[in-house]
């Protein structure tokens, strides 16, 4: 009998050059085989005007660029050669962080994904307070 385990791995991007970004995302977009079925040639899915919006918002918007690299086959790869394990891709995803800083982006992930723990993480002295009861 089969055995699933959910294996998660979290990355956080900063965005450091977003027009560095946006440029090499475009290149991947424009050099892609994007078809779909109503536009089953490449060439046509481009110059539909689903393919012009696609890019638009791959010119315009960092997350957009950033999801032309996310490849859930390479997270899947890092199962591979795991004895007695068979990866399954369930998907991903690519999403705005609230907060201008690292700190800020991971105490907004903490608090999306309901780690009640994160705060006493980055504060030893809420940690020892809540130790010993005082908050």
């Amino acid at each position: 009998m089969a055995k699933f385990v959910f294996v998660q791995f979290s990355v956080m991007a900063e965005i450091v050059d977003a027009d560095a970004l946006r440029e090499a995302a475009l290149k991947k977009f424009d050099d892609g085989d994007q078809t779909s079925d109503d536009y089953p040639d490449t060439a046509d899915w481009h110059a539909s005007e689903e393919g012009r919006q696609e890019r638009r918002l791959v010119a315009t918007q960092d997350v957009d660029a950033l999801n032309q690299f996310v490849d859930p086959a390479k997270a899947r790869g890092l199962l591979d050669g795991v004895p007695g394990v068979k990866a399954i891709t369930l998907g991903s995803a690519v999403g705005p962080m609230e907060g201008t800083t690292q700190d800020e982006a991971r105490d907004a992930w903490a608090e999306r994904e309901g780690i009640t723990w994160w705060p006493e993480a980055r504060d030893a002295e809420l940690a020892r307070q809540r130790r010993e009861g005082i908050t």
